[in-house]
């Protein structure tokens, strides 16, 4: 069965590759992914929803940390 996963990391991948080859910034690249992905939420999810998540995600930015909650 195919998940979300399997559909969008291949895309980051490739441009996060695609970027580092054409010596442009990869930071720029997935900050537009990121404005795509609060396009995307801003459809249909509300702002604190969306603040919460963002908040969520940013208390565990350690990687050695364990993520004990995540979204589908």
């Amino acid at each position: 069965m195919t998940t979300a996963r399997d559909i969008a990391s291949p895309h980051f991948e490739a441009a996060i590759a695609e970027a580092r080859e054409k010596q442009l910034s990869t930071d720029a690249v997935a900050r537009i992914f990121f404005e795509g992905v609060l396009r995307v939420w801003r459809e249909t999810r509300s702002p604190e929803d969306i603040r919460a998540e963002l908040l969520e995600a940013a208390e565990h930015l350690d990687p050695d940390e364990d993520f004990m909650f995540m979204r589908p």
